[in-house]
């Protein structure tokens, strides 16, 4: 039988809007049960600061991932399609690069 219903605009949105509710329902939970288990959040602030250069590690190839598909993918297709943003964008590439610096100046700051 097929799938009517999720084909087309429509449909994506609807997949869009139930993956949305998904991911909320499952973060609620886990911070439930966080909660439950952690009420005051000492433990979880603990094992952050235990673990601050692992997650570290971990946001810094998040950015390398990010960047690669920009550099790679999406630039390029940018560019191609509206190239009146030639201009604008080493600027606007720029100014990510310094809110990504100072988020994690931000993250850091508080570390003893």
């Amino acid at each position: 039988m097929k799938r009517n219903f999720l084909r087309g605009r429509t449909g994506r949105m609807l997949l869009v809007i139930l993956s949305l509710l998904l991911v909320t329902v499952v973060m609620f939970a886990l911070a439930s049960v966080f909660m439950a288990y952690d009420p005051d959040g000492h433990l979880t602030r603990r094992w952050l600061h235990d673990n601050r250069r692992g997650l570290f590690a971990w946001r810094l190839v998040m950015y390398a991932g990010i960047a690669a598909a920009w550099l790679m993918k999406v630039r390029p297709q940018m560019l191609k399609h509206w190239p009146e943003v030639r201009a604008r964008l080493p600027r606007t590439e720029l100014l990510c690069v310094l809110f990504i610096l100072a988020t994690e100046c931000v993250a850091w700051a508080g570390v003893a």
